[in-house]
């Protein structure tokens, strides 16, 4: 070993820059420490996802689908980013397991050389094509300008967002999922301030604090544009002399939606950036060095990313599918349709906190050539989160009426999703504990055996079985979410098989 190579490790062991395996005294009290900041930042990302569709919809039904119009390209842009974070997982936890800084800092400047080069591509080939792609995927003529123009900003926003993604998922398989939940924090709330400032035009605001029991009944849509008849100046409920500010506004609607959120993505990149080069974890390094791809860091990345990638594209194109399946069913069934996957969403938010946990974990611990240790995480992993979810999913089930009607206050809607909601919450723990199987895998490396599944239940059951239930035995949209339920349960079966015969080790 070079007096070099040999000084960088014993300085990595002075910092005390703990890996994972060191942060608790428990098998259960490490996955704990790791989980919880994973599923919290789970969370608020799914909070500002709401928030932020909330605020678009808000100025209308073209911008609304301005976006909708565009989501199923941006699955497989995030499908992209996706395979390129697990693959640098995969390689940091690994390094870090070893016990090797010079190759975990190695990984870390490549993984930002890496997101730097696939953002660029992104956006090149998005600006290249924002135009034409909503015609060809039929927008009408009164969204056709918005989706544009949101495409082509968000294209923009792209480096920043792979970024992100990356670097978060590089300092988890470090151990430190506290820095990457408070950076998705603080960019989010950016991101809706943005909105707030960005989209509206300059507006008078109502100040919730005087103007007596008139002003009470305005408080709700204080934040609103004065143009609300509502809020409009003379109108009865500002008659009683509540004060009121002007709050400037760009008024750029859609366009100023995008701005925020490619500029909340650049602001998570740059939070991540100087988080990397002064948090003291095992990931830690300095700004300037080598940057440059070594052959065998594209191999692994080739072998862990591609089916990775594969498998995003498989579940974006069953999604298209299955949507339009769904839509021939009417609209009343197909509003109870998203309503139980906007509510299934939060149930299954603390699975990808434990798969996160379980990449990092089973990555170091395979790194550290410990098997033992590696079975045990990953059996306390799924232990825990089957726990946890199931925690979840019960007052989901119990208090299905109560949530649907938060939603909607058609009857047919809520007689249907109080069916359908009920299914998700009594199965989801089987889609749960494949999400959960899947991030212990992709630690150990095994990544052919997840994207196999994908497509046998994608293709082979799901579609199979919706076009079943739906037309041939006109079970409707209860019969929907039975289908899925099969599905998810099949593959449940299938990683707990692959688990317990300990072949998912192999791989590593």
């Amino acid at each position: 070993m070079s007096k070099k190579t040999a000084a960088q490790k014993e300085q990595g062991r002075e910092k005390g820059m703990e890996n994972a395996l060191q942060l608790g005294k428990s098998i259960p009290g490490t996955i704990l420490r790791l989980s919880g900041p994973a599923i919290l930042e789970q969370f608020f990302i799914c909070l500002a996802s709401l928030v932020d569709t909330a605020m678009v919809g808000s100025i209308g039904a073209a911008a609304t689908a301005s976006v909708a119009i565009n989501i199923s390209s941006v699955w497989l842009i995030n499908g992209c980013i996706t395979a390129l974070s697990v693959g640098f997982s995969f390689l940091v936890s690994h390094s870090v397991g070893e016990k090797d800084p010079v190759k975990t800092e190695s990984a870390v400047r490549q993984s930002i050389a890496a997101s730097v080069t696939l953002g660029a591509l992104l956006t090149a080939t998005v600006l290249a094509i924002h135009r034409v792609l909503p015609r060809i995927l039929g927008a009408e003529p009164d969204v056709l300008p918005g989706a544009q123009a949101y495409m082509g900003i968000i294209g923009l926003g792209l480096t920043g967002q792979t970024l992100g993604v990356v670097l978060s998922a590089v300092l988890r398989s470090a151990g430190d999922t506290e820095t990457p939940m408070a950076a998705n924090l603080a960019s989010n709330l950016l991101n809706v301030v943005g909105n707030f400032f960005l989209i509206y035009p300059t507006r008078q605001v109502v100040l919730p604090f005087r103007g007596g029991s008139s002003l009470a009944s305005a408080g709700s849509s204080a934040l609103l544009p004065a143009t609300d008849p509502v809020l409009a100046v003379g109108s009865p409920v500002l008659a009683a002399g509540a004060p009121q500010i002007t709050l400037w506004g760009a008024g750029l609607g859609i366009r100023g939606a995008a701005i925020a959120t490619s500029l909340s993505q650049y602001a998570l990149a740059a939070m991540l950036l100087y988080a990397i080069c002064h948090v003291p974890t095992p990931a830690k390094i300095r700004l300037r060095g080598d940057y440059r791809f070594r052959r065998q860091t594209l191999r692994s990345l080739f072998h862990i990313g591609i089916p990775v990638l594969l498998e995003r594209v498989t579940l974006c194109l069953g999604q298209i599918g299955l949507t339009a399946m769904i839509s021939g069913l009417g609209t009343v069934p197909l509003a109870a349709h998203y309503l139980t996957s906007q509510t299934e969403s939060l149930l299954y938010l603390p699975a990808y906190g434990f798969a996160y946990t379980g990449t990092t974990l089973i990555g170091q611990s395979l790194g550290a050539r410990d098997r033992k240790l590696a079975a045990r995480f990953a059996r306390d992993i799924c232990i825990i989160s089957t726990v946890v979810i199931l925690a979840a999913c019960v007052p989901v089930y119990v208090f299905a009426g109560e949530i649907i009607r938060l939603f909607s206050s058609d009857v047919g809607v809520a007689r249907l999703g109080i069916a359908t909601i009920r299914i998700a919450a009594a199965t989801e723990i089987f889609f749960s504990f494949f999400i959960v199987a899947c991030g212990i895998c992709r630690g150990a490396g095994d990544v052919k055996f997840p994207l196999a599944v994908s497509l046998i239940g994608m293709w082979g059951l799901r579609i199979g079985l919706v076009w079943l239930v739906t037309r041939v035995f006109r079970w409707g949209v209860a019969g929907v979410w039975i289908a899925i339920a099969v599905d998810c349960f099949v593959r449940s079966c299938l990683f707990l098989w692959r688990l317990a015969n300990g072949k998912w080790m192999e791989a590593a």
